[in-house]
């Protein structure tokens, strides 16, 4: 399962079209993305774009103001989140342009598209530059906050730091574009953090050397431990299973969290495997649901949730709890292993497909909504 867009005002027909479009012009440029290939990659009709667009040029714009409003609400957010202090807003800043779901290599290729183009540079300037110039005047007034602090306006000039993070920011956000999904951004952050701690020692510590870069996460040297489930660990999983839910634009409940999963292990409905680290921090959880494949005559499970914090993703995690559930495949003789995760969840896709998972193209799927 993937994280679902944000809310930006758009019915969900114009919400499918505008992630076609940022997937159309990831793989052909703005110049040679078309509508029907546009319509292809969101299983629609080249005619069915009409009735939410007037036109291609339309759907280009509403794309980039998508983005831009997607950018401005994480941004927003993170400030909201900061106690206020000048440094802490530029962290908040920095964390905000370097969310994975903002700064995902496709929409990275959208904004460079608007950017290089000339004939598209207007229109870039129409839609964003208010919204750049006011979270560069951000930046410009916690640098020069931060000067002040330090007592160091006579040697400091504030509009230069802020173009030198403003500009720090956006080399990070073509290297997302070239590097791809396995770019390390805990690696970018730090490298970000070792340059504003070199120029504002008063109000930013320096990296230490362990916290440069995570260390992937191993079950055979014991850096990462995964159990099943059972009802002893419920007061483990359900946080994290109510987390997941969060993710999905759920709100939180921790008690119809742990009652969903204490239901399904007291009835054998499901199998969760539960990650861990060396001191028991608990960092992620997948469950699988059972099922029976007529045509195979055999078993088959479906890995349904699979979820890792915040803190420990990038580790390693996702994919040991994959292997643990493939072992339990083999060990139970299933068939398969059958999973779902939505069209721009490249990093969820990548990680499925270097573990031997194929693309279904054969058939489609359907559901039925009950109330």
């Amino acid at each position: 399962m993937n994280q679902q867009l944000p809310d930006n005002n758009q019915s969900e027909p114009r919400r499918l079209l505008i992630e076609a479009t940022i997937t159309g012009i990831s793989e052909h440029g703005l110049q040679k993305v078309t509508l029907a290939k546009i319509a292809g990659n969101a299983g629609m009709t080249a005619g069915s774009i009409n009735f939410h667009f007037s036109s291609k040029e339309a759907l280009l714009l509403d794309t980039l103001r998508y983005l831009a409003d997607e950018l401005d609400a994480s941004i927003d957010r993170a400030l909201a989140s900061t106690a206020g202090a000048p440094a802490d807003r530029l962290t908040a800043i920095l964390d905000a342009s370097l969310d994975p779901d903002i700064t995902e290599p496709r929409k990275m290729a959208v904004w460079f598209a608007f950017t290089a183009e000339a004939r598209t540079r207007d229109d870039y300037q129409r839609i964003c530059g208010v919204r750049d110039r006011k979270n560069f005047e951000s930046i410009l007034q916690t640098c020069t906050e931060i000067i002040r602090e330090g007592d160091k306006q006579d040697q400091m000039n504030a509009r230069a730091m802020a173009n030198a993070v403003q500009g720090l920011i956006e080399e990070v956000w073509q290297e997302i574009l070239y590097a791809g999904p396995n770019y390390d951004r805990a690696d970018a952050r730090n490298v970000c953090m070792s340059f504003l701690a070199s120029v504002f020692p008063w109000s930013f510590a320096m990296p230490r050397a362990g916290e440069q870069r995570k260390s992937p996460l191993r079950t055979k040297d014991k850096t990462l431990r995964i159990i099943r489930a059972g009802e002893a660990e419920l007061t483990r999983v359900s946080p994290l299973f109510d987390l997941y839910r969060q993710f999905y634009q759920q709100p939180a409940d921790p008690g119809l969290a742990r009652k969903f999963l204490r239901n399904n292990i007291r009835k054998a409905q499901s199998v969760i495997f539960l990650a861990s680290d060396q001191s028991g921090q608990d960092l992620g959880f997948t469950q699988l649901y059972p099922g029976w494949c007529s045509v195979a005559g055999a078993p088959f499970w479906i890995l349904y949730d699979l979820y890792v914090s915040r803190e420990a993703r990038q580790r390693g995690v996702a994919r040991a709890l994959m292997n643990e559930a493939l072992k339990l495949a083999r060990k139970t003789r299933a068939c398969r292993i059958d999973l779902e995760t939505a069209v721009d969840n490249y990093d969820a896709q990548a990680l499925y497909e270097s573990l031997g998972y194929e693309r279904d193209t054969e058939f489609f799927k359907y559901s039925l909504e009950l109330a």
